[in-house]
């Protein structure tokens, strides 16, 4: 078994699993679990696409038997609500598969079968690229963001989960109060660089995020909309 250093990890690091099969589900759990991060196993594809908004992983690996289709639509659904990378297993060697993958936002494509130590190689890897600097806590008049817990909080101490492309928006908005972001700079910082944002997807999420704010923290209007950009309403 292979033993890449662990030494900058992050203590509770999840990686969540998506396996359908009773042989192999157990396996990635207990190599994950071995290397001190946490594994969440889930072996149906629909109660996981059900999940991919309560849970915000730090990786997420889809090993699943299910048809191309819903493949695809469980990797577009985790993308959509999710900057973590996305490491999906295929059963066969297929290029139009394997290119609709990355532009369904899969970060990297394996051809089964393989072997536990390249598995546990691989979630090294991406877990290692998905750890990034703690963000900072951003709090304004009327709203505080905890990044320890992903988390909205209102003036009145509500606590409002969020995922995590909505926290990611959040904190850049509330950088600066006021500022008016441009579309094509929200989408490079909150999707990343090396990702395809999707204007859709981010209108999308503005109105998920109003709706939250609006219901849980009592807040109305503090995403101010303008001609080709968002920004959090100043104090």
């Amino acid at each position: 078994m292979t033993t890449l250093n662990l030494s900058n990890s992050k203590a509770n690091s999840r990686v969540f699993v998506i396996c359908d099969q009773d042989a192999t589900a157990p396996i990635w759990g207990y190599i994950i679990r071995e290397k001190g991060l946490v594994a969440i196993l889930e072996n149906s594809v629909q109660r996981a696409m059900d999940r991919s908004i309560e849970d915000l992983p730090d990786l997420i690996v889809v090993d699943v038997n299910a048809s191309h289709q819903q493949r695809m639509e469980l990797c577009k659904k985790f993308r959509s609500v999710s900057a973590s990378p996305i490491l999906l297993f295929l059963p066969v060697n297929n290029e139009s598969e394997i290119l609709e993958a990355y532009q369904a936002g899969v970060d990297e494509c394996v051809v089964k079968p393989i072997s536990p130590a390249l598995f546990t190689a691989k979630i090294l890897v991406w877990m290692r690229r998905s750890w990034v600097e703690p963000m900072a806590i951003r709090q304004t008049k009327r709203l505080q963001l905890d990044p320890a817990h992903r988390a909205a909080i209102g003036v009145d101490g509500k606590e409002t989960k969020l995922t995590n492309l909505e926290f990611r928006l959040l904190h850049l908005l509330m950088s600066r109060p006021g500022f008016v972001f441009k579309i094509e700079d929200i989408i490079r910082t909150v999707w990343g660089a090396r990702r395809q944002g999707d204007v859709a997807l981010l209108k999308n999420m503005v109105y998920r995020l109003r709706k939250k704010l609006e219901e849980e923290s009592g807040e109305a209007r503090l995403i101010q909309t303008w001609p080709g950009g968002y920004s959090f309403l100043e104090d």
